[in-house]
């Protein structure tokens, strides 16, 4: 019988990866770029589909203050001492690929702002409407429209992090209207549950 269970080592070296990732603040993309380890190679060692290799720990230790042995040594702690001028450089000279860095990706998803800046603000705490939606979000700096929040909002109702229903369409005089619209809301236990 064979065991497929990744053994501890595996783990242990998986986890040291995503942690000179973490420390590149690079996303996959980007760590491949700067590794020159391709996309589908570092996701099949992220997903123990693959052990990282003497040979594949050398060629991602080149961009950072280490050698190959580093990585594969659990003793070996890893710090943010590895970051390199090599990395800086990689930084400088590929600034307009934001899909390569961890910060860029999220501070500009509008999901990520929706989650992290606009639902801890508590304007979801009883039903609103789009049009209000918008208003928060230029309150906060943030100028989305209409129909991108409505969007939004409708994924992360699917995702269950916002609750909705239908109600009659409100004005911004306060009136109400006959055709029936979405409003988002956040139920209590799931403010809890974060």
């Amino acid at each position: 019988m064979e065991n497929n269970e990744p053994s501890t080592y595996s783990i242990v070296i998986r986890e040291r990866l995503k942690l000179i990732m973490e420390i590149s603040g690079l996303e996959v993309a980007g760590f491949s770029e700067f590794t020159k380890v391709s996309v589908s190679h570092l996701y099949a060692i992220l997903n123990g589909r693959k052990s990282l290799t003497a040979q594949t720990a050398n060629k991602i230790a080149i961009g950072f203050k280490l050698n190959g042995w580093n990585i594969l040594n659990p003793d070996f702690k890893i710090t943010e001492a590895i970051k390199s001028t090599s990395l800086n450089k990689f930084y400088a000279d590929h600034e307009e690929a934001t899909d390569y860095f961890k910060e860029t990706i999220s501070e500009r998803k509008d999901s990520y702002f929706f989650e992290h800046e606009l639902i801890p603000t508590g304007i979801f705490d009883k039903p609103v409407y789009i049009w209000e939606v918008r208003e928060a979000c230029i309150a906060l700096g943030r100028n989305l429209s209409s129909k991108r929040i409505a969007h939004i909002a409708e994924y992360l109702a699917v995702k269950n992090k916002l609750d909705s229903e239908k109600r009659p369409i409100k004005k911004k005089n306060g009136e109400f209207g006959e055709r029936m619209v979405t409003v988002y809301y956040l139920e209590k236990n799931k403010k809890r549950a974060g």
